[in-house]
């Protein structure tokens, strides 16, 4: 009952409309999101200044999935390059770290929060939110240059994607909470519902281990 009630006096970051900004708000290293295939899932990267985004970019299937929600008359032909970022259709530059300008990262984006409590987590929807401290923001942006560099190893939906990409620039460790399945084998058979697991399980879930 406790639990309920603590649920029922959270917003959900998916639908707060406190977590929608704007291009004019946004700051140097903040970790944005947008909501892809009508809010089954969320794409992440860092804001890094000049209209432009580091993110970590998704296999091809997904690339067109990405900007789906640009409007046409920002539609790039295909076979032709955004002239502001690496973005290409069909596929773009494959599945690397990648600049990518706001309009082709989504027309509508939301801020990621962090630091936020335990509880808040548990009953937050899955891709917005993250229990851990940010670094500082120049950090943050310092981090995602650098990974656009020397890269972030092999995509991977469950263990290296686009969330633990940003999660790893802002905090030094991978997190991504939509990995999380809504029960857990923990151990001997035992099944746990999603807010009853371990947080050190937890954590070694999202850090994709």
């Amino acid at each position: 009952m406790e639990k309920e009630m603590e649920r029922n006096e959270i917003k959900l970051p998916q639908f707060d409309p406190s977590c929608l900004i704007a291009e004019k708000d946004l700051n140097l290293g903040d970790h944005i999101y947008a909501w892809r295939a009508w809010g089954l899932f969320s794409h992440h990267g860092i804001y890094v200044g000049n209209g432009i985004v580091i993110n970590f970019n998704t296999p091809d299937t997904e690339s067109d999935k990405a900007i789906a929600d640009v409007p046409k008359k920002d539609a790039i032909p295909e076979s032709e390059r955004c002239p502001r970022c690496d973005y290409m259709r069909p596929g773009g530059p494959g599945m690397t770290i990648v600049k990518t300008c706001l309009k082709h990262f989504g027309s509508t984006f939301y801020l990621y929060k962090y630091g936020v409590s335990w509880v808040e987590f548990y009953f937050s929807a899955r891709g917005t939110c993250c229990p851990l401290d940010a670094k500082p923001l120049q950090q943050t942006v310092d981090t995602a240059w650098e990974k656009l560099k020397t890269g972030f190893g092999e995509y991977n939906t469950l263990t290296n994607n686009c969330e633990h990409f940003a999660t790893y620039c802002k905090t030094g460790v991978k997190f991504c909470a939509q990995v999380i399945p809504p029960v857990i084998l923990v151990e001997k058979a035992q099944v746990l519902p999603f807010d009853q697991i371990p947080v050190e399980k937890l954590l070694r879930i999202t850090a994709g281990k």
